[in-house]
């Protein structure tokens, strides 16, 4: 209730990105998760979902995206995620698009962003992840989300997702593979079959090779997928993903489409938020009905309730992930749903 009648109308009176670049560095410091914690923890063993080869003490998590640099993974924890996925992360840094690139649609409880992969690069954030995971609980999973540089060329992407994949590979506890946010030009297409089944099977193939080098043992790996492809492109994608035995699909990335908004001039770049909720469902019950058990499903796409979080689950997700919810509802939110879980739905 602070959040929403104080601390939101205050921090929208500001630039989106500046209040996001603000907010993660206070998020960042020592002395906010040590605060918050006794608020926001809340915990219950009923929560417990194991999906692949992790057991994550809750359903909820932090999608990529707001933690681009892996810096605020303690205050996360502290808010109660069970896990939180932090990136997208390239081999080299990038400063990403031009600005302006973050909008708030308040009055659809949506964002825009066409930020461009904006990160430190995997050397400095993997610097970042091997801190944080020595002071964070062994039960608070951290994904990586991993993308290619803007200049690499599509035929060469696979290794862009193999060097931060290695970089990476003995601090993160999962990877998920980008191909589908709208902001890097032409990444999309990697959603092809072609480009597709070489970057996954390389990837489990140095899965394989890693597991047999270093005591950390294989990663779970994810791939997140576009809401706006077609029928043909998910059974491809399906098919690939089941073909070189990747744990799961996070359904969904932000949308360019703008059929869940009325008529009007809206910014180019990935729409978040309620307007992707239909999007995001659709997709989820799409892939559920076309794979089944065979892929694990995380939803991602205008969760702002328990209600969309049961939804999400009812249609066949075994997690679930919020970004834009939280900059509406605030850091409550979590504790909140997970609180109706296990009074509701468990």
């Amino acid at each position: 209730m602070l959040y929403k009648k104080i601390i939101q109308p205050a921090l929208f009176r500001f630039d989106p990105e500046k209040v996001h670049d603000f907010t993660i560095k206070l998020l960042s410091g020592n002395i906010v998760p040590w605060i918050i914690r006794p608020f926001l923890k809340y915990e219950d063993k009923k929560l417990e979902v194991k999906v692949g080869r992790l057991t994550f003490k809750n359903p909820v998590g932090l999608a990529a995206g707001m933690d681009k640099s892996c810096t605020a993974l303690r205050s996360w924890e502290a808010i109660g995620f069970g896990f939180a996925e932090a990136g997208t992360v390239t081999p080299l840094p990038q400063e990403g698009n031009e600005k302006p690139r973050m909008f708030r649609l308040p009055e659809f409880g949506g964002l825009i962003n066409r930020l461009g992969f904006n990160n430190p690069g995997a050397d400095k954030f993997e610097e970042n992840l091997e801190r944080m995971k020595e002071v964070l609980p062994d039960d608070f999973m951290i994904g990586v989300n991993i993308g290619k540089n803007k200049r690499t060329d599509l035929d060469d992407a696979y290794q862009d997702y193999k060097f931060s994949f290695q970089r990476c590979f003995e601090s993160a506890d999962y990877f998920t593979i980008n191909v589908s946010s709208p902001n890097t030009e032409g990444l999309r297409q990697l959603q092809q079959k072609k480009f597709l089944d070489e970057i996954l099977r390389s990837l489990q193939e140095l899965n394989k090779e890693l597991d047999d080098t270093y005591s950390s043992a294989a990663k779970d790996i994810f791939l997140k997928i576009a809401p706006d492809l077609t029928e043909a492109e998910l059974d491809d994608i399906i098919q690939v993903s089941i073909d070189n035995n990747i744990t799961g699909i996070i359904a969904t990335n932000t949308t360019i489409s703008r059929a869940t908004l009325p008529d009007g001039k809206y910014e180019s770049g990935g729409l978040s938020g309620k307007p992707l909720e239909p999007i995001a469902n659709s997709v989820i019950k799409y892939i559920k009905k076309h794979a089944g058990d065979r892929l694990a499903v995380i939803a991602c796409g205008g969760i702002s309730s328990y209600d969309d979080v049961k939804e999400k689950l009812d249609i066949g997700a075994s997690l679930v992930q919020i970004y834009t919810g939280l900059v509406y509802e605030g850091p409550g939110l979590v504790k909140m749903i997970k609180r109706e879980m296990t009074k509701n739905f468990l």
